[in-house]
């Protein structure tokens, strides 16, 4: 492995990535008033039909106020609904039709963007580059801590 005095370690370089993607997307997405965010919690309501807010990703990488506000602006535009009753611990969030619609439209900005987001790498590239960071998450969750 070829290491120069200035690199950075691999953690460094995944946060960078992840950080430079949000600023990517989130400047794609300005346009219709949305950020990357918005994206992953409407993407999650279009997979699996309904997503738990306690379980969403993003609520790991924005602040309470700011994780709350997002899906706020999402049910303030009339795209998301907050299921009643609700599960004791859970807040279920699905689509009006709406936002069912909206979600076409910014699917379809999001995919415009990925592919000039990812442009100077081949598909070879990228699927080497998902395939070593899968087996990394694979082995590292795989691996209990030994002290």
């Amino acid at each position: 492995m070829m290491e120069s005095e200035t690199s950075y370690g691999f953690g460094w370089y995944l946060k960078e990535t992840d950080q430079a993607m949000t600023r990517y997307m989130d400047r794609s997405l300005v346009k219709i008033g949305l950020t990357r965010f918005h994206w992953q919690i409407m993407n999650r309501i279009h997979l699996s039909g309904l997503a738990v807010k306690e379980k969403l990703y993003a609520r790991h990488y924005l602040g309470a106020d700011e994780f709350n506000e997002v899906i706020d602006s999402l049910v303030r535009r009339g795209w998301v609904y907050i299921v009643e009753p609700a599960e004791p611990g859970e807040t279920k969030l699905q689509f009006t039709d709406a936002g069912e619609n909206m979600y076409a439209e910014v699917a379809a900005t999001v995919k415009e963007a990925a592919v000039q987001m990812f442009a100077p790498i081949t598909k070879q590239e990228y699927g080497t580059t998902v395939n070593v960071l899968n087996r990394l998450i694979q082995h590292m969750n795989a691996t209990g801590t030994e002290d």
